[in-house]
């Protein structure tokens, strides 16, 4: 195992949270999944295989919380009626699955794993089914996730942690607003990458590249499309945060900053991603209706759907020279894409992926088995038809279960924004996730909204104000929120 700089700073700021308020443990929590393509550990006997900075805090993040609450709260978040019930079966049957499957079934299909190479290299080859080494890596990253969710359950079982989460968010968002000009700026002005000190991981880097004369931003990621995937949960998470006037300068401005950077990305998945949430904003905006309720900021939404149609209308009139080009430009980096080189490579992983799951009678041949280009295909391959039951349970009662928290309060609001992120996950997951570990911001989500949904009973903390569990989060009184 071999640590580099930015493993020595997650260590030193691990140990150094364990002596500070639980809050900042939840700050470096959040803010360290920003750094997509910085390893804080690589392992030579894994072939070089990167543990990320968030992963790595996580454990730090985990031991605080524990520290606090104990491990009843986090051991009941994964114990029935709570949702993180059904991802304890996905991981068992996970774990179950990699331990057995690829040996029962050696040679059974060929799957799309990732082969580790000399000097760090690495490529995505067809093999006959075999326990790997990605089969060990994608089940730490798995048990991983789970710890982080268990954990975030029992942080915000806490008082004021919707708060620290908005704190955190901002930050978050700030980061990688800032992180991204970074991107264009250098990309811009010379030959220098700023932030190539960040891209640590041994992941296949895509960094400096150009799609219709702009730069295909991928601030602090490995590829365009991982920064768009991520940003489009930031988007989702502000523009609900607006809708409901939680903190509206700071969520507005966000939304605006993100919406921008995500049409500037030049990635597909940000622009069919972005289709997909605003329609879900837009469906949480008049479903209060149906339920005698008023619909959340009518105008605005109203007046900004007409002069995008005005705009875009406008500029059709004025200059069909330029609508060519920007028809040209979203055939290259849109339309045409499933004829591409690479859409085509990625069609053909879903293919076998398929075939995967065919030929091992629907079981799946175990977490990190196999490699697809959506992450309904990773599961499938991965974990078979009992994986993808528990994981639709796990996401869908997250999501849709009725909310504790009264109507009207902060808490229901950054619920909800939370829900809108994790939704936004998942989309950005289905349309080109290639690996089962879906990242440690989502398990953080995941936590935060199964507490919405999970009976809290009354526990006495053991010290410190900003360490009490919440009593009856029911009764969670209504804030008045100032423009």
């Amino acid at each position: 195992m071999a640590t580099n700089f930015f493993g020595v700073c997650v260590i030193l700021f691990g140990v150094l949270v364990q002596f500070m308020q639980p809050r900042y443990a939840l700050y470096g929590m959040v803010v360290l999944t920003l750094f997509g393509a910085a390893a804080a550990v690589t392992l030579p006997a894994l072939g070089g295989a990167s543990i990320l900075v968030a992963n790595a805090f996580m454990v730090f993040f985990a031991l605080r919380v524990v520290r606090i609450t104990g491990f009843s709260p986090a051991i009941s978040s994964l114990l029935y009626p709570s949702t993180g019930f059904w991802l304890l079966l996905l991981i068992i049957y996970g774990l179950v699955a990699t331990l057995f499957f690829p040996r029962l079934m050696a040679g059974i299909t060929e799957t799309m794993v990732v082969q580790r190479l000399p000097a760090g290299l690495s490529r995505i080859a067809l093999n006959p089914l075999s326990f790997s080494s990605t089969h060990i890596t994608q089940t730490v990253y798995a048990l991983g996730g789970i710890a982080c969710f268990a954990a975030s359950f029992a942080y915000f079982r806490m008082r004021n942690a919707y708060q620290h989460f908005l704190t955190a968010f901002f930050i978050l968002c700030s980061l990688n607003v800032l992180f991204a000009l970074a991107d264009l700026v250098t990309f811009a002005t010379g030959p220098m990458d700023f932030l190539n000190f960040i891209h640590t991981a041994n992941y296949s880097l895509m960094t400096n590249v150009e799609m219709g004369g702009l730069k295909r931003i991928s601030a602090t990621f490995p590829e365009s499309s991982s920064f768009a995937s991520f940003t489009l949960i930031l988007f989702s998470i502000a523009a609900s945060l607006y809708l409901d006037h939680v903190r509206p300068f700071l969520s507005g401005m966000f939304a605006l900053a993100f919406f921008v950077l995500l049409a500037l990305s030049t990635s597909g998945t940000a622009y069919v991603g972005l289709i997909f949430v605003l329609v879900m904003l837009t469906v949480q905006s008049v479903l209060p209706t149906l339920q005698g309720g008023k619909m959340r900021k009518p105008l605005i939404l109203y007046a900004g759907g007409l002069c995008a149609v005005a705009v875009v209308l406008l500029v059709a009139v004025l200059s069909p020279t330029l609508v060519e080009a920007i028809g040209s430009f979203l055939d290259e980096s849109l339309f045409g894409k499933l004829d591409s080189a690479s859409g085509r490579e990625r069609g053909h992983w879903n293919e076998v992926a398929w075939s995967n799951f065919i030929d091992s009678y629907g079981l799946g041949v175990g977490v990190g088995g196999a490699r697809a280009s959506s992450y309904l295909f990773v599961l499938l391959s991965n974990v078979g038809l009992p994986g993808l039951l528990c994981f639709a349970i796990f996401t869908l009662s997250t999501l849709f279960r009725r909310s504790i928290f009264r109507k009207g309060t902060v808490e229901r609001h950054i619920v909800r924004a939370i829900r809108s992120g994790l939704g936004a996950s998942l989309i950005a997951a289905f349309l080109v996730s290639t690996v089962y570990d879906l990242g440690m911001l989502f398990y953080v989500l995941s936590g935060a909204a199964a507490v919405a949904v999970f009976p809290v009973i009354n526990r006495q903390s053991r010290a410190g104000s900003d360490k009490v569990m919440q009593p009856k989060l029911h009764h969670t009184a209504p804030i008045v929120h100032k423009s």
